[in-house]
């Protein structure tokens, strides 16, 4: 009985939808912009990075360079964090049909910018 089981739980786990197993964003320099609160517009890149089940993003723009934090992707998002100057601020980024991302980010007093991420050129 013990080894039926152990066959229908490997069963089980084969035959997830790929929406459940572990999302990746595509490695290389992805570009776009930001748009921080009050500001201009500022054109960005963002270094991404994979290792394993682990995501890195350096986001670059105006000069400055910041580490995203508390990186999750999602099947139709996703999110992070960083730090400029001294606020926090996290982002939820929905996926768009064409594979960027574009949407809000936060900082923790409710003040909002927008970040577009567009993916590497193939």
């Amino acid at each position: 009985m013990r080894s039926l089981h152990r066959i229908l739980v490997g069963v089980s786990i084969l035959a997830m939808p790929a929406s459940l197993a572990a999302q990746k964003l595509t490695a290389g320099t992805w570009t776009g912009t930001i748009s921080p609160p009050n500001g201009p517009t500022l054109e960005a890149t963002f270094d991404v990075r994979t290792a394993g089940d682990t995501t890195k993003i350096t986001l670059s723009a105006d000069g400055r360079k910041m580490i995203a934090s508390d990186i999750k992707v999602e099947p139709k998002q996703l999110l992070f964090a960083f730090m400029a100057g001294d606020t926090l601020v996290r982002c939820t980024l929905p996926l768009r049909e064409d594979k960027s991302y574009s949407g809000d980010c936060l900082d923790m007093q409710g003040t909002k910018g927008v970040i577009v991420m567009r993916p590497p050129k193939s």
